[in-house]
Order: structure tokens, then sequence, then C-alpha cells
């Protein structure tokens, strides 16, 4: 994977895709420096039922991490991919992109990510996930 350098201030689609890659290369298990890409007061949104609204409480680079790792424990051998180019709205501070997660059985799942983002940082995602991955 070609990594591109984060950078602060204005978002710009170089930044937009960096974060991406920093966020995908997250949920695959890659947790050093979290700080150098999520806000102090990261937060998550899942799109998820009412039984899972305790993730609500996620805060911060170091909860993430910590609900990411406990998650590919129960989750052994997913793999996530981005599916496509991170679309990147510098007005709003604000990219989106869909992705897709390999389960090592070869079964797909796919979702899209919109993350708000703040001093060229992460301060916020909004995740849906689905049940399969759609076709182009």
């Amino acid at each position: 994977m070609t990594t591109t350098p984060l950078t602060t201030g204005t978002l710009t689609p170089a930044t937009g895709i960096a974060l991406f890659e920093r966020w995908t290369a997250l949920w695959n298990g890659d947790f050093s420096d979290p700080e150098a890409f999520l806000a102090p007061g990261f937060r998550i949104r899942f799109g998820n039922g009412p039984e899972d609204a305790a993730t609500d409480e996620i805060h911060g680079p170091a909860g993430i991490v910590a609900y990411v790792s406990d998650f590919r424990v129960r989750k052994p051998g997913l793999r996530y991919a981005l599916d496509g180019t991170p679309l990147v709205d510098s007005g709003l501070g604000q990219a989106a992109t869909r992705w897709y997660a390999t389960r090592p059985d070869g079964v797909q799942l796919s979702g899209i990510d919109l993350l708000e983002v703040a001093d060229g940082r992460i301060a916020t995602v909004w995740s849906v996930t689905g049940l399969r991955r759609f076709a182009h």
C-alpha cells in the first residue's frame, strides 16, 4: 500500500486519502500512533441498532483502538480495503468513501464511512455496514 503523508490545516483530496489509508490500517490491526490521525476528542457513530448503543461511548484515540483491538479478537482474519477513491469536500471538512471487508472464508461485506476532519485529523466518523458487498 502506498501511504500518502498526512498534513495539517485544510482538508485536501490528498489528506482525505491519507486519513482513510490510516483509518483502514487501524481496522486491519495497525495501532501505531493513532494520535497522529485521530483528534483528541474523536467520536464514532455506527449505523447500528439500539442494542449496540454502547459504541456511542467510544471516545478518543485510545477508545477506538481498544474497541477495534477487541473487535479483531472476535473477528480474526477480517481484512479491510478501500473501494474506490475517497470523495473530499474541503468546505465542509468531510471525506467519504466505500469500503469492503473480506472474511477468511472469502465472504465480503461492505460499508460507507464519512469522516469529519478538524486540524488535519479525524474528529468524527459515521459508519454504516452492510451484510454483503455490492458489485459496481
